[in-house]
């Protein structure tokens, strides 16, 4: 089944890891399948990882992102909310990269599918055609994980060893595990722990995930904002903006609702 049944709302979501070696350039393999039972589309955001994926998508109605689905898919980074008009029903599953994984698979930049989401041929060639109907012939998740590995492994294989050798690729990782901390407010602080400039860090970034370190750097610490906000540890926004390196309250403020689409004030009060 492509989908759940007709009846009440279902949303199913779920992870599951992805086997070595093709967890040197994959994170985990994961899906959602959806039903309204009212049969009306919905709108859903999500304030996503600076990270690639491949999709494979089925929809009622036949189009997501405005592209004909069943397809295979690659979402490059986003770097505002990502926003997807839902139809009724549907599925996707998926392999969220690295940062910097898929580019380190594919030995070029990813810098130009950020922000886009493109058919899975115009980056992992013609191959990828069938992956697709392979994949939703699946009953379950663990095989259709296994199918979208078997095929990503393909890839990999003739480049295993590059990518292992692949220092750029190293960095970008190890500086993004420290970016996730809480305690790294400031991209300098990265750079000194890694014992590279500022200047190679924004090269490497640029090429490997398809955008500027403090962008990435910025991108964790409003999430961290986010999930403050959620838990209620938000009262005091001077003291958070503080605590997640932002100049001062106005500073948070401007760039929460640049991305956000509303002021953490009103995030907070559930406007």
């Amino acid at each position: 089944m492509l989908w759940p049944e007709a009846g009440t709302d279902v949303f199913e979501a779920g992870r599951l890891p992805v086997p070595e070696p093709l967890a040197e350039v994959a994170a985990y393999y994961w899906w959602v399948a959806w039903r309204r039972g009212d049969q009306t589309p919905f709108r859903q955001e999500v304030l996503s990882h600076p990270v690639t994926h491949l999709t494979i998508e089925a929809a009622e109605g036949g189009v997501l992102h405005g592209l004909p689905v069943p397809a295979a898919l690659v979402h490059g980074l986003v770097t505002r909310v990502f926003t997807v008009d839902l139809p009724v029903a549907g599925r996707v599953a998926g392999v969220a990269f690295h940062p910097g994984g898929l580019a380190a698979l594919l030995g070029r930049s990813v810098g130009d599918l950020t922000d886009t989401v493109v058919p899975a041929e115009e980056v992992l060639g013609g191959g990828v055609g069938p992956l697709a109907e392979r994949v939703l012939a699946e009953d379950d998740d663990a095989a259709r994980r296994d199918a979208v590995v078997a095929f990503l492994g393909e890839v990999l294989a003739p480049r295993l060893e590059e990518v292992r050798a692949d220092t750029g690729y190293r960095t970008v990782r190890e500086a993004v595990t420290l970016m996730r901390a809480r305690e790294h407010v400031a991209l300098g602080q990265v750079a000194e722990r890694l014992h590279v400039s500022e200047r190679t860090l924004q090269r490497l970034f640029v090429r490997y995930v398809g955008a500027s370190p403090l962008w990435v750097l910025r991108r964790h610490r409003l999430q961290d904002a986010v999930a403050a906000l959620d838990t209620g540890e938000g009262q005091d926004l001077a003291a958070l903006a503080a605590s997640l390196g932002f100049a001062d309250h106005a500073h948070l403020t401007r760039a929460f609702t640049q991305v956000i689409g509303v002021p953490p004030s009103h995030y907070r009060a559930g406007r």
